[in-house]
């Protein structure tokens, strides 16, 4: 005959994988969360990728920050839509004074290469998804010898 266990022994064990499942939910997703951004950061900083990827467009903006305080800063910006690496943004040597002129810089349809972190380029799509930025530190023309910004 099967070992089948009692109905209160079944209630004990569901009830303690509900607990599991919701100390998952409410301590390691938002430590991993808030803690994860700095690891990424960190680990960019250390391991650079360098995609080649077709600019759809680039258009220049503002990004804006917020703290739970309500003090926050503007940030100018260039956006580089492709058409293989998602989203990309541009905030170093980026000015108010420059950023439409660095945007007009990038013609649509031609392939430049971007210097990215590569946790977050490899994260792309779901960076994108949730709204966050795959930062670029600088750009170059695929065909050009010479470095842009």
């Amino acid at each position: 005959m099967p070992y089948t266990q009692s109905p209160s022994a079944q209630a004990k064990r569901g009830k303690r994988f509900l607990a599991i499942v919701l100390l998952v939910l409410i301590v390691l997703v938002p430590v991993g969360i808030i803690g994860g951004g700095t690891v990424l950061k960190s680990y960019d900083s250390a391991n650079r990728m360098h995609p080649t990827c077709t600019v759809r467009s680039a258009h220049s903006g503002i990004d804006s920050s917020r703290s739970l305080k309500g003090v926050g800063s503007s940030t100018a910006q260039v956006v580089f839509e492709t058409a293989d690496c998602g989203t990309l943004v541009l905030l170093r040597g980026v000015t108010r004074d420059n950023q439409e002129r660095v945007a007009a810089s990038v013609s649509p349809g031609v392939r430049y290469t971007f210097d990215v972190g590569a946790g977050s380029f490899r994260m792309h799509d779901f960076l994108n998804a949730i709204k966050q930025a795959v930062y670029v530190k600088k750009f170059d023309r695929a065909d050009a010898t010479v470095p842009r910004r």
